[in-house]
């Protein structure tokens, strides 16, 4: 049978990194996560209600025009109304490809926002891990005599404390940008229900849109 002390120093052999190697990564995973976002919503950033007028103005008397409007915004939203109208289709037909596309769109729109809500979420988890573990390692040396239970026990204290400190420091700005792009989340799905809900109201025509551009 092993004894109670056995069970206090099993600890001892964890190393200090490898409680903060997940906390590493984690900030690693979540920095990226979060400039690729914002990058990406800085880059399809448009007034979409006027995109759309603009698309509908043209829409009637020259389609490839309308199409050229898409084009200049990139996005999601945009690829939604270029798929819409590129084509002639019947009501019903436009309603599945709308409803296609505004699926998508909003994947694309919300990709990696659960990511970073993850990560905000375990990293002070990993960092409790840590400080349990410290704390293990400062008993193993409470129960130990000499200098060698000295230097274990500020071994231990010290692992505790920067896992705490540093599982805070990946956690807290990842739940304030995790916040920050929910918002932008949020304002790009009004944009796409109100794009949406527009081509719904665009006319249907059963001729190809050359044909009609030369008509």
């Amino acid at each position: 049978m092993y004894s109670d002390n056995y069970w206090i120093s099993i600890f001892d052999a964890i190393p200090t990194w490898v409680m903060l190697l997940p906390i590493f990564i984690c900030s690693i995973i979540g920095a990226a996560a979060i400039i690729e976002r914002i990058l990406f919503y800085n880059r399809i950033n448009a007034d979409y209600t006027m995109l759309i007028n603009n698309v509908a103005k043209e829409y009637s008397n020259n389609i490839q025009q309308a199409l050229l409007q898409c084009k200049k915004v990139p996005g999601p939203i945009s690829e939604l109304i270029y798929n819409t109208i590129a084509f002639p289709v019947s009501m019903k037909e436009r309603e599945r490809v709308i409803t296609e596309n505004v699926y998508l769109a909003q994947k694309i729109i919300e990709k990696h926002v659960g990511i970073i809500a993850t990560i905000a979420t375990i990293s002070p988890m990993f960092g409790l891990l840590g400080t349990v573990t410290g704390m293990m390692k400062s008993f193993s040396a409470l129960s130990r005599v000499g200098n060698v239970a000295q230097d274990l026990l500020a071994y231990g204290i010290a692992e505790a404390l920067i896992t705490t400190a540093l599982g805070l420091l990946v956690a807290i700005p990842a739940w304030i940008f995790y916040n920050y792009l929910v918002s932008r989340v949020e304002r790009y799905a009004k944009d796409l229900e109100y794009v949406a809900n527009a081509l719904l109201d665009f006319p249907v025509y059963t001729i190809e849109p050359q044909k009609r551009n030369k008509d």
